[in-house]
């Protein structure tokens, strides 16, 4: 079980009704934090410095606690701080969570920017991808704001974000106005360069509560959703690796329409889907499939103190893991690694309504976690088709997600405490999972195309 922490609270902010200005923090107690969350991150994850050497990790931390003042700083500067140094140390689930109640007074009374984008290929252009306001549409390329590269900015937000480069730029997307906030670099009103034209634009900024609108309609969508396309093709939105049960049924009733409207093409779209139980993926890898396959090879168990408490106190591992395993790692050595490996392929058992048509899987950088899993099993057993981008997390990554608090600001740090090895079981590789077809149309597109 794999999870990705990222969520929006301002249902929470919207009813604090607390108007004060900036929050600080002791530079003492700040720094006492952030080491705090270094060492504890250390001694729970297998490989805090896989992506950057722990000498040049410590010299980006001394730069900026440098920048701390002595006496004092402001929370937002603590946090932006921390953000970006658990980053450093992370493949996407590793985390330093944004949401402290002490930052509320100050996220009341900012005004985020109106729209969100992303960064072009060649990462030199900002392009809007959804906005608030008429002056600026979708896809409007714009320069600057209150005269501060967007581009600058957007790889300052994407900084606060851990895992591959496809990965931090389709989170950065989302959550773009809010990263602003901790960059406090501008601030309304707006004065908006376009790119290619003398022309600016001087809009205002949104309140939390328009924000938390703007956010949440991109964000909230059905676990999983069937509905009947072009030319009688079946599409399955897969978008979370939740609810077992409740997935179960949704399979069941999903597959028996398909037999019983005669449907022999389907689409798989899981890219949207950031995880979560690994196991409803078998649930449904099985009515598409009777070749023997595993979505993982095995793992590295990293032991310590922190993961032996989060373990014993949460149900589920006993569960998925039996209570031997549960008794073997909390009598190992802190530091020490338990290896879990296991050769057996899981054997598919067809169920009553088993499909037999033709099928493909849409992937793309949001496709992480335990839809990632899906995506490298497909792929490494040709399971189906697999069409799109690539995925947003590498083949081999970090799993099993406990937290801590730091003691002085209260805030949650999320780290992983194994090592997941992918299906094809070779420790070494770091790419993400490619699709079989890669395309520049949009994925659903392109497979209706290619359906029919």
């Amino acid at each position: 079980m794999k999870l990705i922490f990222i969520s929006i609270i301002f249902t929470l902010i919207s009813t604090t009704g607390i108007s004060q200005d900036k929050v600080y923090i002791s530079t003492k107690k700040a720094v006492a934090d952030i080491n705090f969350m270094i060492k504890t991150i250390e001694e729970i994850h297998y490989n805090p410095y896989f992506k950057i050497e722990e000498e040049q990790f410590k010299k980006n931390k001394d730069e900026l606690l440098n920048e701390f003042d002595k006496d004092s700083i402001t929370f937002k500067k603590f946090m932006s701080t921390g953000m970006k140094l658990a980053a450093q140390m992370s493949g996407g689930h590793t985390s330093m969570d944004w949401q402290n109640k002490s930052l509320f007074p100050e996220l009341m009374l900012y005004e985020f920017i109106p729209f969100t984008g992303e960064l072009s290929n060649d990462n030199q252009h900002f392009i809007v991808t959804r906005s608030t306001t008429q002056d600026i549409k979708k896809g409007t390329l714009i320069k600057s704001i209150n005269g501060i590269s967007v581009v600058d900015l957007y790889k300052e937000c994407m900084s606060y974000i851990g895992g591959i480069q496809s990965f931090k730029n389709v989170t950065c997307e989302k959550y773009f106005p809010l990263y602003l906030f901790f960059t406090d670099m501008i601030s309304a009103p707006y004065v908006i360069e376009l790119t290619n034209t003398e022309k600016e634009l001087e809009i205002a900024g949104l309140d939390v509560s328009t924000l938390n609108v703007f956010i949440s309609q991109y964000q909230e969508k059905e676990n999983y959703i069937f509905e009947i396309v072009e030319d009688n093709i079946g599409l399955i939105s897969y978008n979370s690796c939740t609810d077992y049960e409740i997935f179960k049924v949704f399979l069941e009733q999903t597959f028996n329409e398909i037999k019983d409207k005669n449907i022999n093409k389907l689409i798989i779209d899981i890219r949207e889907n950031s995880g979560g139980d690994s196991r409803l993926n078998d649930l449904l890898l099985s009515y598409i499939t009777i070749i023997p396959y595993r979505q993982s090879s095995g793992r590295y168990w990293k032991v310590s103190n922190q993961a032996k408490l989060a373990y014993k106190n949460d149900p589920v591992y006993e569960k998925n893991f039996g209570k031997a395993f549960l008794k073997l790692y909390d009598e190992s050595e802190n530091l020490s690694i338990i290896e879990s490996f296991d050769d057996e392929l899981i054997q598919p058992i067809k169920p009553k309504k088993y499909f037999t048509g033709k099928t493909c899987f849409l992937i793309g950088s949001s496709t992480f976690s335990s839809a990632n899993f899906l995506a490298d099993a497909i792929k490494t057993y040709k399971l189906s088709t697999l069409i799109g981008s690539a995925t947003g997390e590498l083949t081999n990554d970090f799993g099993e997600l406990i937290n801590f608090t730091l003691p002085n600001s209260g805030n949650y740090v999320y780290v992983s405490s194994t090592y997941d090895i992918g299906a094809i079981g070779n420790p070494n590789i770091f790419e993400p999972v490619y699709p079989d077809i890669e395309t520049n149309k949009d994925a659903l597109e392109y497979a209706l195309d290619w359906m029919k």
